[in-house]
Parts: C-alpha cells; sequence; structure tokens
C-alpha cells in the first residue's frame, strides 16, 4: 500500500513537472504586412535569435490574411504572435493572449493616406466621387483607423461603402501607383519601405494626409504560454541593440530603431474606435 501511494505520488509530480515544462518548439505567427512568402524569408534571422534567446527551437509562420493568425491563437495552435492593433484587441477579448513588446514606434504610429503624384486630391474632403482602396479588413493602419479618421472628418459615406479591399498595403500602394484607384490608406512603415527600397517608384505617389497618432503592433504570448517563456521572449525583443551587426539587420527587417514593453490599457481608444465601426462587440 506505502509503495503503491508513494508511486502514485512520483507520478502525479512527474505530471505536475510536465504540465510547467515549456514547449518543445515555439510556434510563431505574423500579420502579414507584405508579401507572405517573402516575409517568411527575412524572418529566418529573428527565429535564430529567438531561438538562442529562449533556448527553443523556433518555427515562424507568415499567413495569406490577419484573422488567420487571431485564430491561430484562439485554438491555441500558435504560442506567439505579432499582431496589429486591431488584430489585438481581438485577439485580447477572444483569447486572453498577452501583451510582450512593440516597437517604440508603435506607440505613435500613422496611417498615410497617398495618391498619384499628379492627382487634384490634396485633403480629405477631395475624396468625394473617387474610388478608394483599403488593405485588409482587419488592418489597423490599413483599415480601421483610416477609415475611423474619415468618418471623423465627414468624409463622403459613399467612398468608404465602395471602397476595395487589396489584402495588404503593398497591394494598396501598388494600386495607388498604378492608378487602379484614385486614393488609398496604409502603414507608414511599409510606404517608407517600398518607396526608399525601390519597390515603387516614389514620383508616382504622394502622401496628402497623415492620422493623428494610435497605438499599432505588438507581440503576444497565448493564454497557456508557461511565463518564463513567454518572459524570455519579451526580453529577447527588449535586448535588441542596434550596434550589433546581427541585431541592426533583425531591427531594420522589422523596421524599429528599439522595442519596448507593452501594456493592454493603451489599446483602449482602439478598442473604442473598432466598436464604434461595429467591427468588435
Amino acid at each position: 500500500m506505502v509503495r503503491a501511494m508513494r508511486t502514485a505520488i512520483l507520478l502525479l509530480c512527474l505530471a505536475l513537472a510536465c504540465s510547467k515544462s515549456g514547449p518543445s518548439t515555439l510556434r510563431v505567427s505574423m500579420i502579414p504586412t507584405t508579401d507572405p512568402g517573402k516575409a517568411t524569408r527575412e524572418m529566418q534571422p529573428l527565429a535564430d535569435y529567438l531561438t538562442k534567446k529562449t533556448s527553443v527551437p523556433v518555427q515562424i509562420t507568415v499567413p495569406t490574411n490577419y484573422a488567420a493568425v487571431v485564430e491561430a491563437l484562439v485554438n491555441d495552435q500558435v504560442d506567439i504572435g505579432h499582431l496589429g492593433g486591431f488584430t489585438y484587441v481581438q485577439a485580447s477579448k477572444r483569447a486572453g493572449v498577452k501583451p510582450l513588446a512593440q516597437r517604440e514606434r508603435d506607440r505613435e504610429f500613422h496611417s498615410f493616406f497617398v495618391t498619384q503624384r499628379g492627382s487634384p486630391i490634396q485633403s480629405l474632403a477631395d475624396l468625394k466621387g473617387r474610388s478608394f482602396a483599403f488593405g485588409d479588413v482587419n488592418s489597423t493602419s490599413g483599415h480601421l483607423m483610416p477609415e475611423y479618421f474619415m468618418r471623423e472628418n465627414k468624409v463622403d459615406p459613399d467612398v468608404i461603402a465602395k471602397a476595395i479591399y487589396t489584402g495588404g498595403h503593398d497591394a494598396t500602394l501598388l494600386a495607388v501607383a498604378n492608378a487602379k484607384v484614385d486614393a488609398g490608406a496604409l502603414d507608414e512603415a511599409v510606404f517608407q519601405r517600398l518607396t526608399t527600397q525601390g519597390k515603387v517608384d516614389p514620383s508616382k505617389v504622394r502622401v496628402f494626409c497623415t492620422t493623428p497618432p494610435f497605438f499599432d503592433y505588438v507581440w503576444v504570448a497565448r493564454k497557456g504560454l508557461d511565463g518564463k517563456t513567454a518572459d524570455a521572449v519579451r526580453d529577447a525583443f527588449l535586448s535588441l541593440d542596434s550596434k550589433d551587426p546581427q541585431q541592426k539587420q533583425i531591427l531594420e527587417t522589422l523596421a524599429a530603431s528599439k522595442y519596448v514593453a507593452a501594456n493592454d490599457a493603451d489599446y483602449d481608444k482602439l478598442r473604442q474606435a473598432a466598436v464604434q465601426a461595429g467591427l468588435l462587440k
């Protein structure tokens, strides 16, 4: 009897120890702000860095739409996610994800409204009767906040109602540059990267309006991820240093200068905007 009890206690202790241990592979997924295939390849140095910092093999995936990352977090199929502000408040409500870190610039992020270089459009009021493009319907800087500020500025409702959704920031900018639409809204960081790297000819597009600042992108951990691993990921981002050549490359790929700790309460205004737009209930 005593031996049986000791065996049972030992097995229980082993089970508890296993339940508290970290994952064998750290599954990381990022919303697709640009081409998913290209983004996945570019993030390999980040995967290697996180593997080193957490002592757990890291696998990074970039699906073809924003909603896929939220659903993966809801269903515990992803351990760490990179979300926009809107997808964060969705995942926070549905899955209780924990905010970890964000770029310093994400605390005062902007959307750019763009048009062709020779377009007569000079302000949001000039959008009346024009064709317009948003990015992904679940994008903070490519849809939610631009639409929020358009409504605040009393832009003709028909412009919003008839807008097309390109699925991504890069696709929106290309649609404008190629005159497929008269104007569009996108992430400021993507605009800067595409025009400075020559992906889009800067002589073909111009920014005619910039939104006020808002909180945007954030790295999160799923609710059930053990605290030690989540803290290790957060600390890995916070310790990224541009003075280190390899880490500088990672920061540049992420369009970041440094990372800071993220807080849930900072997204309350964005939650309000999502509720007002009927996108969060």
